[in-house]
């Protein structure tokens, strides 16, 4: 009975220090969204993101200077009255040496959506669910991989 949990502590501990060890992805949200609904929208998918143990928030494609790969979120929106319209998709980019910076956007996953002005939280949550649907779909073995050059 010793030995068994002994075991389960060990394997419990291995599960916990690969869990810290695992770098969060970055993920640089560039919007063009200046409204009251889709500024909370944006807002929402931020803390969204820092909350998540996957991801962290990045400023720009620099990957705060690591230069590695950074997924990315284009946020496009537009309002009148209570509504607004978002249009989001997702893609990758990258910082290359000598301040080359470039990313690519996933055509196949652009996606519109209307949000109310009493909604706007709850469409930035589901914005967030949706990206990492999407972000668990591009890392599975055998999913198409976004080049860049």
């Amino acid at each position: 009975m010793k030995r068994l949990i002994l075991c389960l502590v060990f394997i419990l501990a291995t599960i916990a220090a690969n869990a810290a060890d695992t770098p969060k992805a970055s993920v640089f949200v560039k919007s063009r969204c200046d409204g009251k609904i889709s500024t909370q929208l944006v807002t929402t998918l931020k803390v969204e993101l820092e909350a998540s143990p996957k991801y962290h928030s990045v400023p720009n494609l620099t990957d705060e200077g690591r230069m590695g790969e950074v997924l990315t979120i284009d946020v496009v929106c537009a309002e009148r009255a209570d509504v607004a319209a978002v249009a989001t998709t997702f893609g990758k980019g990258k910082c290359f040496p000598g301040a080359y910076c470039h990313g690519v956007d996933d055509g196949s996953s652009l996606q519109a959506s209307l949000c109310d002005s009493n909604q706007s939280v709850e469409c930035g949550r589901a914005l967030f669910k949706t990206f990492d649907d999407y972000a668990g779909r591009m890392n599975r073995p055998g999913a198409p991989q976004l080049q860049l050059h």
